[in-house]
């Protein structure tokens, strides 16, 4: 096999001898594919025709180009992998073991072997984007809340019109089977042409990016490269899994309300939700800011671990929870991890007429849209939106709702004051509530979905 590469410019190969050709990719939007000595590679090679040939006669362009690095070889020795996936919305969750490879289909991806895995719910399809993919073995992940919705069909309506939109595709597309999982942490596999930052065996951990489909939970999975970062130094690849999607999600939160490094000191901060993973993530992601005040609400059996953290807990139960919140204000900040009554009221304790704003990462676009289709989907939110936001806005005081997307900057500020570690007054520790095998991720599900976790569930892949 070693004396044949294969080379082609579109997903149907001919074979023009009785070796059977190794796993391609789906080719949209590149030249050309090659399959050298077991491994694929992928670079616009010009001049060649579709089908097989003997390595003898292009083998010394193919090693030149390898050289050059103007490709980067995939491995292609198992062609199926173990995901955990559902075949309808609500069904069960079923072990596939024998799924099919993921392979690098873009020059900036890298593959990761996933050693730990936080879930999210998406399918596992490869797909071409021009953007930097790495490509991981996956050896942890994480399991989310809306995780334990998606494999429900939340937010299918406006994730498969998104996906369509990427696919370029005129056609409904159906994001059956479904693997769930957002991020993990694992150890590179192989690395597109356009990624520089990475290697074949660093330990990373990253995230996924809507629409994708073929989430975390399985022994491989393809990440954009600017979704991607190293472990932090001492950190387990359990630690690891727990921090992207949190991150994110906290980090694109405090860009819509204008928080960050430079301005948390002057500011009082109140986190409705607080014990969850975000609520965690975000609380010391404040005080590694050096945030003014922090006030959070949970349940009282969660004091201690926010009083850790550096935060001003309130029970949300107590009955003088509303007193207790307005000794502490006014505050310029609010993040709400829950919808509740509480956290609507809350926004006559923010300042007045000094740009105050409550950012809510609860919002009712996903479950409208499946409700009522795309267009009334959106057009139901936008109004819930001005209808929660109007009265506040009369004082300048602001509403709005924040939403998660990748973003590397946040995933490198974590990394580093993650090791950084105990020379901070406040440091940024992951927090692991507990810590799953492969085998039992409907258990976790199910833990998680019981909405009263405090720190993150980890999937652990060996």
């Amino acid at each position: 096999m070693s004396e044949y590469c294969s080379v082609g410019r579109s997903s149907t190969f001919s074979s023009r001898s009785t070796i059977p050709p190794f796993p391609l990719p789906y080719l949209h939007g590149l030249d050309s594919a090659v399959v050298l000595g077991g491994q694929l590679l992928q670079h616009e090679i010009s001049g060649l025709e579709l089908g097989w040939i003997n390595q003898a006669d292009h083998g010394q362009e193919v090693e030149a180009m390898l050289s050059r690095r103007l490709f980067t070889p995939i491995r292609t020795a198992s062609s199926s992998i173990r995901a955990w996936q559902v075949d309808e919305w609500g069904g069960d969750l079923r072990l596939e073991s024998n799924y099919a490879q993921p392979v690098l289909t873009g020059p900036n991806q890298v593959l990761v072997r996933v050693k730990a895995s936080n879930f999210h719910v998406r399918r596992i399809t490869v797909q071409y984007k021009r953007t930097k993919i790495n490509q991981l073995f996956n050896n942890a992940a994480s399991v989310n809340p809306i995780d334990t919705y998606q494999i429900k069909g939340y937010g299918n309506e406006l994730l498969s019109t998104w996906k369509m939109v990427t696919d370029r595709s005129f056609n409904p597309v159906s994001r059956l089977p479904y693997t769930p999982g957002r991020d993990c942490a694992g150890v590179v596999e192989a690395i597109g042409p356009g990624v520089n930052r990475f290697k074949v065996g660093d330990k990373v951990m990253g995230v996924t990016q809507p629409p994708a489909t073929r989430g975390t939970l399985a022994d491989l999975v393809v990440l954009e490269a600017d979704a991607t970062v190293g472990t932090p130094a001492k950190s387990t690849f359990e630690e690891a899994a727990s921090l992207p999607y949190v991150a994110c999600t906290v980090w694109n939160a405090f860009l819509v309300a204008r928080l960050n490094k430079d301005n948390a000191r002057n500011n009082r901060i109140l986190i409705h939700g607080g014990s969850g993973g975000v609520g965690t993530m975000a609380v010391q992601l404040l005080r590694a800011w050096g945030a003014r005040k922090v006030v959070v609400t949970c349940s009282s059996d969660s004091f201690d671990t926010m009083r850790s953290l550096g935060a001003e807990p309130v029970d949300y139960r107590s009955p003088t929870a509303t007193d207790e919140l307005i000794a502490a204000g006014p505050y310029e900040v609010i993040l709400s991890c829950v919808d509740s009554p509480l956290s609507q009221w809350s926004d006559k304790i923010m300042g007045i007429w000094r740009n105050c704003v409550h950012i809510s990462i609860v919002s009712p676009m996903l479950a409208d849209t499946d409700r009522y289709g795309l267009p009334m989907g959106l057009a139901s939110t936008a109004a819930k939106y001005f209808a929660r936001s109007w009265e506040s806005s009369l004082q300048g005081r602001w509403f709005s709702y924040a939403y998660f997307l990748p973003n590397l900057d946040c995933l490198q500020e974590v990394a580093t004051l993650v090791e950084q570690g105990q020379s901070r007054m406040f440091q940024i520790k992951p927090m692991v509530e507990k810590v799953y095998p492969f085998e039992a991720v409907p258990e976790a599900f199910e833990k998680v979905g019981q909405k009263h976790g405090r720190g993150k569930t980890v999937i652990k892949m060996e």
